[in-house]
């Protein structure tokens, strides 16, 4: 786990990937929006944990869809 997301959140970086990836195999390019959707749904309950482990995830989604085919 590296500093920067033990100063956003408790979820360890290995658990983001782990949502990240299915999510994104779930949902294919809309997992970003998905994720999004979920983080302002935490941010606006105030739960700003959430928030910042769904737009982590939504960054994680992006690095996948950036990625170049293999």
């Amino acid at each position: 786990m590296n500093d920067q997301t033990l100063a956003r959140h408790s979820v360890p970086d290995e658990d983001i990937e782990l949502f990240a990836t299915g999510l994104f195999r779930a949902r294919g390019i809309a997992a970003r929006d998905v994720a999004l959707e979920r983080a302002k749904g935490f941010q606006d309950a105030g739960d700003f944990e959430g928030h910042n482990v769904w737009k982590d995830v939504a960054d994680r989604v992006t690095k996948f869809r950036n990625r170049p085919a293999s």
